[in-house]
C-alpha cells in the first residue's frame, strides 16, 4: 500500500493549484474535486507511463467518497515509484527519439531513475 499519505500529496497539489485564479475563486467543494481529478489524472498517467497495470500494481478505480484513500498502490515497484518521486529520490524521464552513431532514429520509452547523490 502506498507508504507516502495521501494527504500529504494532495496538499502539495493543492498548493500548486492555488497559483491558478480559476481555481481559487472556487468554493471549497469544487476545489476538492478538481483536487480529486487532478491526483487520479496525475497517478494513472503516472503507472500507464511506467508500464504499470491496473489491478495488478494499482488500484484507482475506487469511488469518489471513498475515505482517505483514493489511490491504492499494490506492488512494490509502484509504491516505490510514487513515493521516491515525492521525496524527490526519484527523476522521471519521458520517451523520446533518440539518433544512434548509425543515423538511425529509434525510440526511448519512459523510465525512472534513481538521482545521484552528490
Amino acid at each position: 500500500m502506498l507508504s507516502t499519505p495521501v494527504h500529504q500529496i494532495k496538499n502539495a497539489l493543492a498548493q500548486a493549484l492555488a497559483n491558478l485564479p480559476d481555481f481559487n475563486n472556487m468554493n471549497p467543494f469544487q476545489k476538492g474535486k478538481v483536487i480529486d481529478v487532478a491526483f487520479k489524472s496525475i497517478l494513472k498517467d503516472l503507472m500507464d507511463q511506467f508500464g504499470m497495470k491496473p489491478g495488478i500494481d494499482y488500484v484507482d478505480d475506487l469511488g469518489d467518497t471513498e475515505p482517505a484513500t483514493d489511490f491504492v498502490a499494490l506492488s512494490k515497484r509502484a509504491d516505490e515509484l510514487i513515493t521516491g518521486l515525492m521525496e524527490g529520490k526519484i527523476i522521471a524521464v519521458s520517451g523520446y527519439l533518440a539518433k544512434s552513431k548509425t543515423g538511425r532514429e529509434y525510440e526511448v520509452k519512459a523510465y525512472y531513475k534513481r538521482k545521484s547523490v552528490a
